[in-house]
């Protein structure tokens, strides 16, 4: 489960555990990806990457955050010494101050600096709460994962 970029269907359970039925093996899958995730948890501190994506693949129509039938998400990574560190994941609504604001609380400690891209709406969902370095991409001249590496690297895994 843990080993596998993609994870483990509950069809590969079955097998592997030579289990009765698929129904006991989605059950079983369900469980253990439940207490894979602590609440309560501690947040992310210290320097973080933020950004936000979509999952889903290529689809005709607008590009970007206009692309319908695609989810939108956030993610952070705690940079540790230049290393990459924890990270979370999270579902947003949209890529307004709102939203990003309420996925920052839930997941990164106050005071913390917020490593984020030129997005419009990182400077209002950061203020007052923790300390923001944004750098526009299109404006340096470098690719995305040139930028922010850590958050793009958990990007490209998920």
């Amino acid at each position: 489960m843990v080993n596998s970029k993609t994870g483990i269907s509950a069809t590969h359970l079955q097998r592997e555990m030579e289990l009765g039925s698929i129904q006991t093996a989605w059950a079983m899958l369900h469980r253990y990806r439940s207490v894979m995730v602590r609440p309560g948890r501690d947040r992310l501190h210290g320097d973080v990457e933020v950004d936000e994506s979509f999952l889903g693949g290529p689809e005709p129509g607008v590009p970007g955050r206009g692309a319908l039938g695609k989810v939108l998400f956030a993610g952070a990574v705690e940079l540790d010494d230049k290393r990459f560190g924890r990270a979370r994941l999270g579902v947003i609504p949209s890529a307004s101050a709102v939203s990003l604001t309420a996925f920052l609380d839930a997941n990164i400690e106050p005071g913390s600096r917020v490593i984020t891209d030129g997005w419009s709406a990182n400077p209002a969902a950061t203020r007052d709460r923790y300390e923001h370095t944004g750098t526009s991409v299109a404006a340096s001249g470098l690719q995305a994962h040139e930028v922010q590496p850590a958050v793009h690297r958990v990007f490209s895994l998920s």
